[in-house]
């Protein structure tokens, strides 16, 4: 009788710590449910209003960032035409004394092919 009394009460202890673990494991399983049912709170869909808004800010900003693209490629080749106005004239004496020797090399082949 003693042995019964002591094997149910084992039972009983271990039935406890059972019941704890699974007890556990359940609170467990519902805290991780919880987190990841959650809603988080920028998964707000944005109103329409703010929508509009910010495409129209992003749509100025890529009309800015055009017109001065424009601006920079035009002012660019006035800078260039400027600057073969200014120094246009040294250039073309530096071209017609680089071109007179090369002329003179391709006439001295065809004097020698003559003869």
């Amino acid at each position: 009788m003693i042995f019964l009394v002591k094997l149910s009460l084992h039972m009983l202890s271990a039935m406890w710590k059972a019941a704890e673990f699974l007890l556990r494991v359940s609170r467990w399983k519902n805290k991780l449910k919880h987190r990841f049912d959650r809603k988080k709170e920028c998964a707000e869909p944005m109103k329409k209003s703010c929508l509009i808004a910010v495409v129209a800010v992003l749509a100025a900003v890529a009309g800015a960032l055009g017109a001065v693209a424009i601006y920079l490629r035009r002012r660019e080749k006035e800078l260039d035409e400027y600057e073969r106005l200014l120094f246009g004239e040294d250039d073309a004496a530096t071209v017609e004394d680089t071109a007179e020797p090369a002329e003179a090399a391709e006439e001295a082949p065809a004097e020698d092919k003559a003869e």
